[in-house]
């Protein structure tokens, strides 16, 4: 990659360093890192336009997508930076290393520049959580009315909802440690396809060329736009909501959002209270929909539940997909939205039993109205949903009141006022099924249903004048070929080389008595695997290899041949005593072969760990804590410390230690790969490696200090 980028005229910096990351509730992180960045001087630069991606993959895939989608877009907005006018602004292309593992990557390049100065930098990061699909951009940092205004020479899918809602999940990016450091950006990715996701198939045989194509241009456009303005006004510019309409991405600051907010309840009392006054509205008439609307949005929500418990229940593989989506969703989902629209249409009907379609209408819309300020004070990004929805439906209600309930205008003003609502909502559910999976089709089928709704009641008049049993007809027919769609997608859907079923299947030595397993988290093992394991499950493996703590039921295991596989050592270095304390300084390291991670645990109940240090890290790094960072540990080794990408010639670690008795410590390391040697019966090609829990060899030592 440097040849690369030394090949365009660029000089490429390669900087290598330890970092360490402290665990709460987990064990403490540490690892040696690659990066290389490289700077496009800018020709009078307001502050730096960051674009990174991440070279490293999780061990179970190849990564070509995450993050090879990335690496390769900003290796090709190198060549076309580099060739075209000089940009205004410094533009610094950064590939990361060990996002996978703690971000340890960004964090060591943060700290390579030193102490925080006042240059804006706007970062363009680059992800991806699937293999095809459109570039969507899902995050955005500060000051997010200027970044978004750089997004539309070439509008991503992009909505101010997601924005709100990943801040405050518990997944990390390199942006998200950049954006601690004080710097601002958007962040994008490709997510279509995610069955692939940290899996095998995330290989060059399943990224779409489209989707690189994609995310190349939307990345490219927005550097352009932000390496041409003077980022100090980035720093100046509001917030900001926006959401797709077609080919055009809308915004407007974050300062319109309350005041639209409180606009939508108050619209929809004006419209109301207009309607009658002219007798077209009768207050008691809109109760019906009004009270019984959110039960019909509980209906369809446990739809989507239930739908996925009885998808897991006949294919019990599709709960190791890691986003909750299996291979071909298309039919499934269209399914499960024809079974929203006949309970939507039932409801409508029977709400307009008694209500007019301005009554059902105003009714349904109560429920937006009331969402939108409270939305708008806590979730400002989301709230739009329910205000457009609301302000859409009382402009139908003002307007339908002035003609007859007969009146053709009557239906063309509420099928006009849906509008804002279909505008709103459809992307938003097409975004959603991807990004949340099957197994959360409730959220994207609540959203459907409101816009189902607001759809159906301009023609509540002609589903009134249905009678009972032609509309339920009419309803079963629907939910029928809904149930078809869901039922034949399943059917269909057999593993096959191409739509591999997820396994899990693990190699453990216990190096210290010479014995070997076979060990599998399967809850609903194939025979391929059980053949290697067998059925009998046990929960006692994590008291020599703590990787491998048993999920409910206990972990499939089975002896395995013991075979050659990377193998940890550790030797004392010194050994001092000050008081109540002993210093204790190990070289931690493989014995054999070149393991993706190397592991030292303490146990607890012999010792208490009052700090520890990892050498090689930068100046300033504060000591990692003692105590118990594995509380929950099922076995004494309630101390870790996980080593990425360590040293072959080992790692020196210090423990300060409090305690009369042995120092007990366990190494363990983990690679990539089962041993070919042991591998009897080679995986079948309809079977792949589930994410994070196959593919995995774990050796383990214990040795008393």
């Amino acid at each position: 990659m440097s040849d690369r980028l030394s090949a365009l005229g660029l000089k490429p910096v390669e900087t290598e360093g330890t970092e360490v990351v402290p665990g709460d509730g987990a064990s403490h992180l540490a690892g040696r890192v690659h990066d290389i960045s490289v700077t496009i001087p800018g020709r009078s630069s307001t502050g730096q336009v960051l674009l990174v991606a991440h070279t490293d993959s999780v061990l179970t895939g190849p990564g070509a997508s995450d993050d090879g989608l990335g690496v390769s877009s900003l290796l090709e907005i190198a060549r076309i930076l580099t060739e075209g006018p000089r940009p205004r602004n410094d533009v610094v292309l950064l590939f990361t290393d060990s996002e996978e593992t703690g971000q340890l990557g960004v964090r060591a390049y943060i700290h390579s520049l030193g102490k925080v100065d006042d240059m804006p930098r706007v970062v363009l990061n680059l992800e991806a959580r699937g293999t095809a699909g459109r570039a969507v951009m899902f995050e955005t940092g500060d000051h997010s009315s200027a970044l978004v205004r750089a997004l539309g020479d070439h509008p991503p899918v992009a909505t101010s909802l997601s924005a709100e809602v990943y801040r405050r999940l518990p997944n990390d990016t390199d942006f998200t440690q950049l954006r601690k450091a004080g710097m601002t950006g958007l962040n994008f990715a490709v997510i279509g396809d995610s069955a692939d996701y940290h899996a095998p198939g995330d290989d060059l045989a399943h990224v779409h060329l489209g989707s690189l194509q994609d995310l190349g241009d939307t990345v490219l456009a927005a550097a352009h736009r932000l390496s041409a303005t003077d980022l100090r006004d980035v720093t100046r510019s509001s917030d900001a909501t926006w959401f797709n309409v077609g080919p055009l991405l809308v915004r407007y600051p974050a300062g319109a959002v309350l005041p639209l907010a409180l606009a939508a309840p108050l619209a929809l009392l004006a419209a109301g209270w207009y309607a009658r006054r002219r007798k077209t509205l009768r207050p008691g008439a809109m109760l019906r929909p009004a009270l019984t609307f959110p039960l019909a949005l509980a209906a369809t929500a446990a739809l989507g539940r239930a739908a996925w418990q009885v998808l897991v229940l006949i294919r019990p593989y599709y709960a190791s997909f890691l986003t909750g989506d299996p291979y071909r969703t298309g039919p499934a989902i269209i399914g499960l939205l024809l079974l929203t629209a006949a309970l939507t249409g039932l409801w409508t009907a029977w709400a307009g039993r008694r209500s007019g379609a301005l009554e059902t209408a105003a009714g349904i819309a109560v429920w937006p109205a009331l969402l939108a300020v409270p939305t708008a004070l806590l979730l400002p990004g989301a709230a739009y949903v329910f205000t457009w929805t609301a302000l859409g439906v009382a402009a139908g209600v003002a307007l339908g009141a002035r003609a007859a309930e007969d009146s053709p205008w009557r239906t063309t003003a509420l099928i006009g006022s849906a509008l804002p609502a279909v505008i709103v909502l459809v992307p938003l559910v097409t975004l959603l099924f991807p990004t949340l999976g099957l197994a959360t089709a409730a959220v994207p089928l609540v959203l459907a249903a409101l816009a189902l709704a607001v759809l159906a009641t301009p023609f509540s008049r002609w589903l009134r004048g249905l009678r009972a049993r032609r509309l339920v007809a009419v309803a079963v027919v629907v939910a029928l070929a809904g149930t078809a769609c869901v039922g034949g997608a399943v059917a269909a859907d057999r593993p096959d080389a191409d739509h591999p079923r997820p396994v899990s299947l693990m190699y453990a030595l216990d190096a210290d008595h010479g014995r070997a397993y076979w060990v599998s988290e399967d809850t609903d093992p194939a025979s391929w695997v059980t053949g290697y394991t067998g059925h009998r499950r046990t929960e006692a493996l994590e008291a020599w290899s703590p990787a491998l703590a048993a999920p409910p039921g206990g972990l499939l295991a089975g002896p395995a041949p013991v075979t050659p596989v990377a193998t940890p050592e550790v030797s004392t270095v010194s050994d001092t005593r000050s008081g109540a304390t002993r210093t204790v300084r190990l070289k931690v390291g493989p014995r054999t072969g070149k393991p993706a991670l190397l592991a030292l645990y303490v146990d607890t109940s012999t010792a208490q760990v009052v700090r520890a240090r990892v050498a090689g890290t930068p100046a300033g790094t504060p000591d990692l804590s003692g105590g118990e960072n594995r509380p929950h540990a099922g076995s004494p080794w309630k101390w870790g410390l996980l080593m990425v990408a360590p040293d072959p010639r080992g790692q020196d670690v210090t423990l300060v230690v409090r305690g009369d008795k042995p120092l007990r410590v366990l190494a363990m390391t983990e690679d990539s790969g089962l041993p070919a040697q042991a591998l009897s019966r080679p995986r079948p090609a309809d079977l792949t490696w589930e994410p994070g829990a196959a593919g995995l060899s774990f050796a383990s030592r214990v040795y008393t200090i």
